[in-house]
């Protein structure tokens, strides 16, 4: 496994290992096999495909509670910290007696994956942005200072956009009144109801479902109430 850090601890799991990386580590390549998948602990992970034409498509964020790399065979994505980053590795998904806490596993790895078909499917700049920081507040419950550890060239590169339309959309919405800014990684929604209108009225159905999943999977009470 590239770029791994030496510090890493057994988890309570004698199967599971707990593994720090820094910022910008590699945690697994493209093309890697599938021997394992991951949950997040604590910080922000990143998932690329890289295209043979050297394109990169960003193809998730995954934050505390969050779990990735549920596969099969070889790895289509690499997986980077966008922060520093302590994960759970654990073996690959199998029929044993954790397969019922797996299933549940495959449904959050499901959930993520639904996001963003959810985002890629907004028809415009606007839209597209909007659904982004409404659903990173949702997972990451909050409103007040919402963390947006990830640069600009990521959040285009995962929404199908140009840095400048995210930049621009972004200084918008804040001329507008829909968020503030408190620093380059970090902002505020100040009109909620008309960054969902923005997002379009689907918008709060996808959220208000994933904040019943996540509710099942123990996740009751920690709601940002978007």
């Amino acid at each position: 496994m590239n770029g791994l850090s030496a510090e890493f601890q057994h988890a309570v799991n004698p199967q599971d290992t707990t593994l720090k990386f820094r910022k910008g580590e590699i945690i697994f390549s493209q093309g890697d096999p599938g021997d394992c998948w991951f949950e997040v602990v604590s910080g922000t992970v990143r998932t690329c495909h890289f295209h043979v034409d050297g394109h990169r498509q960003l193809t998730g964020f995954f934050y505390k509670g969050d779990v990735f790399g549920v596969e099969y065979g070889a790895r289509d994505a690499a997986a980077e910290a966008v922060t520093n980053t302590t994960l759970t590795r654990r073996p690959a998904l199998n029929d044993g007696p954790n397969s019922s806490w797996q299933n549940r596993a495959l449904e959050r790895a499901l959930d993520s994956a639904n996001q963003c078909i959810f985002l890629l499917g907004r028809r415009n700049a606007n839209e597209r942005v909007a659904a982004f920081l409404l659903i990173a507040a949702k997972r990451l419950s909050a409103l007040d200072s919402i963390p947006l550890p990830m640069t600009r060239s990521d959040i285009a590169d995962h929404l199908g956009l140009t840095i400048h339309t995210v930049s621009r959309t972004i200084s918008g919405f804040v001329r507008q009144g829909f968020i503030e800014l408190e620093g380059p990684q970090l902002c505020r929604i100040v009109d909620l109801e008309g960054l969902r209108a923005i997002a379009g009225e689907e918008i709060g159905v996808a959220i208000d479902n994933m904040g019943a999943m996540r509710s099942r999977r123990g996740y009751a009470g920690q709601g940002a109430g978007v």
